[in-house]
């Protein structure tokens, strides 16, 4: 049996008001105790907290374990719901490629990996630069502006649109989708209250994507839909929610994780000005600063595992079944790899975060991702001047798998 968990410290509080504004005083309580700690209120029936960044390698370089998430396996005994109206919703999350172990994960990537090779990334750089500028020649003359919703998803959301193939006009219409796709991969206290409602809307979410699947078969473009679609027909996808969940799952990370992280790292230098000076007097400094702002508060921060086997790791033994949280965010605050880690350093020694993940998990738009957080740095730095946000203002979710802010009220000069 697994230990106890110390008495009064469980990662179940990363969910109070407290932690989902700063989560990494938690992170370091737990990590102090144990990198691999077990914690009976997560997860089932008790889960395993890992926080220490070699433990998290090992995670995510371990064969042993599996990414797959059975509780969305419609046919299994841990089926979310058990009500046939959602089994399709059910599939084409079970489907997704962050949850598939090889050989699905190796082809779903290979299928989806045209639009974000290092030489398309690239030639994304000017249209991204432009976007930049447009959005906020649109608020720099009112000196105020919701910077998530004017800026910081914009972009991603504008770039991913033109990537996948879907009318910007949309945005808005995708983005309540989302929310609710996002509750259910968290799996914490707002989904479990009400999931045949989110798994409704995961199901509008998938009509979305039918409709403009639907489109292509029609006249032709030249866009990732249209390849996926290609692929479908060729028989590549085994069912039609492995290409509806796998849409969902691209459009998502791209737009949210993105958007998220953009808004991480402004808040940041928000709150370390000596670095944002930095920055502005010198851009060309943004690119190695990148990695050093999405370690220190990156935008997933959770990812899970299960035990295919017996195995031991930091000293812990792991029964076969056990499940496993990987806390990024705290593995990234470890203070082995990364000395003095609550400390944003763009001189920090160079060593791999695990802000995209590691192995074969690794974010397969990570390389977009840090170009567009590159950009967005860039830009706002060079442009918005005196920028002021109350951190009372600043509205965010508990929902720490995917940690952002919904809204940053901004005022600037």
């Amino acid at each position: 049996m697994p230990p106890q968990s110390t008495v009064g410290l469980t990662m179940a509080d990363i969910y109070s008001p407290e932690y989902t504004v700063d989560p990494y005083p938690l992170f370091h309580r737990i990590r102090d105790v144990s990198p691999v700690f077990w914690d009976q209120r997560m997860g089932v029936d008790g889960a395993w907290m890992v926080t220490g960044y070699e433990a998290a390698l090992a995670v995510f370089r371990n064969p042993k374990l599996s990414a797959l998430r059975p509780q969305w396996n419609p046919n299994g005994p841990d089926a979310l719901v058990r009500d046939e109206e959602f089994a399709g919703q059910l599939r084409a999350l079970h489907s997704m490629m962050f949850t598939a172990d090889p050989p699905a994960h190796t082809r779903l990537r290979r299928i989806a990996r045209k639009p974000f090779v290092p030489a398309a990334v690239a030639r994304m750089r000017g249209e991204i630069e432009a976007a930049a500028h447009e959005l906020l020649d649109a608020v720099l003359p009112s000196g105020r502006m919701d910077y998530m919703e004017d800026f910081a998803m914009a972009l991603p959301s504008t770039t991913m649109c033109r990537v996948l193939g879907i009318p910007v006009a949309d945005r808005g219409l995708v983005w309540r989708r989302i929310l609710s796709w996002g509750l259910v991969v968290d799996g914490g206290p707002l989904s479990k209250e009400n999931p045949e409602y989110h798994l409704g809307k995961v199901g509008k979410y998938m009509d979305y994507f039918r409709e403009q699947l639907g489109k292509r078969r029609v006249q032709r473009t030249d866009d990732l839909l249209q390849s996926l679609v290609d692929s479908w027909d060729e028989g590549e996808f085994i069912s039609e929610e492995e290409l509806l969940g796998n849409l969902m799952f691209l459009l998502t990370a791209g737009q949210v994780t993105t958007g998220h992280q953009i808004g991480n790292s402004t808040l940041a230098l928000l709150a370390h000005p000596d670095v944002l000076a930095t920055l502005r007097a010198d851009p060309t400094r943004v690119p190695d600063a990148t990695p050093e702002l999405m370690r220190y508060d990156c935008s997933v921060q959770l990812t899970k595992r299960r035990a295919v086997e017996h195995m031991e790791l930091a000293g812990q033994r792991i029964e076969q079944g056990q499940e496993l949280f990987v806390w990024m965010g705290a593995a990234n605050r470890d203070p082995e790899p990364f000395p003095d880690p609550d400390r944003l350093d763009p001189d920090r020694p160079k060593v791999q975060n695990l802000a995209l993940g590691n192995g074969i998990h690794y974010c397969a738009g990570g390389q977009l991702g840090q170009l567009l957080n590159e950009v967005a740095v860039t830009v706002f730095a060079e442009r918005v001047r005196n920028p002021r946000v109350d951190p009372a203002e600043v509205v965010r979710k508990p929902v720490p798998t995917f940690r952002g802010a919904h809204s940053i009220p901004m005022t600037f000069d």
